[in-house]
């Protein structure tokens, strides 16, 4: 979400005080609000339901509620109370009560250093192993979703496209250049999909650049059928030894089944290379 800064309250959040944008989305605009008896920030996600076509925007929110009460995890962010507001008995904005999690996402403040991006993505990877023992696909990884507070802590902070494991897709959903090919399929959503949307980010994390993907942009190259094709991250920073290198692009694989089984396996094997980056340190 793009950031925001302080601008005019238009609304009204009954035992909260609205206080400043914090970022703006598709039909969605995220505050921060104040807790009238604590004083305690909470974020708040709010959707305007401004025609026919918007109905997929308030079921999305509603479904990130959905999603989000059955995860409990310190590096996902916590949801706490979804409301309706109602116009002439109508749905005309829904209201998602978060955790406030102050810092600055990877997408605009990218780790500086290798084994700084090891720290960050161990911490990510370990949210999405819980958001897969629990049942769902997060669907949508990408850097911008991703938030380091200032106490170097990790949040995953948008669960908007989480869906249960197995899900096939209505529509094409997922940011292209994190989106993996069974995603622009519209194929069975499970956990190797997570894996494949991580191990785009961290590639983007430590290299700087893209993958081609089944979804490009204008102007850039598709998705391989062989993932050979993509150039492994080791050969864009020399820093990144090969162990690193390697799992990102297992991560990438275009075939799910070429890809780690489970997210629990690339903590483990990410876990190894933290181990022997910080002994060589």
């Amino acid at each position: 979400m793009a950031s925001g800064g302080n601008t005019n309250r238009t609304f009204r959040v009954s035992g909260y005080r609205v206080v400043r944008v914090l970022g703006t989305g598709a039909r969605s605009t995220i505050w921060e609000v104040r807790q009238e008896a604590t004083g305690q920030s909470f974020a708040l996600k709010r959707v305007l339901k401004q025609g026919n076509d918007d109905s997929r925007f308030m079921q999305q929110v509603a479904n990130e509620y959905e999603c989000g009460r059955h995860i409990d995890h310190p590096n996902v962010r916590k949801v706490y109370d979804l409301r309706r507001v109602r116009k002439l008995l109508a749905i005309r904005e829904t209201h998602l009560l978060m955790e406030y999690c102050p810092g600055k996402s990877v997408q605009d403040s990218p780790p500086r250093a290798m084994l700084e991006a090891c720290g960050v993505f161990a911490q990510v990877a370990q949210a999405i192993e819980t958001i897969n023992r629990a049942g769902f696909v997060h669907a949508d990884m990408k850097p911008n979703n991703i938030v380091v507070t200032p106490e170097g802590n990790v949040k995953i902070i948008d669960l908007g496209q989480t869906c249960r494991i197995g899900t096939v897709k209505e529509r094409i959903q997922g940011t292209p250049d994190f989106i993996a090919p069974e995603q622009v399929k519209r194929g069975p959503l499970d956990v190797r999909t997570d894996v494949f949307n991580f191990g785009a980010s961290f590639y983007w994390a430590l290299t700087g650049k893209c993958i081609p993907t089944l979804l490009p942009k204008a102007n850039s190259l598709e998705l391989p059928n062989n993932s050979s094709a993509i150039t492994p991250p080791h050969k864009h920073n020399s820093d990144i030894p090969l162990i690193l290198s390697n799992l990102v692009m297992d991560c990438v694989r275009v075939e799910p089944n070429h890809r780690p089984k489970t997210m629990h396996e690339v903590v483990r094997r990410l876990g190894i290379v933290l181990r022997r980056q910080t002994q060589l340190a």
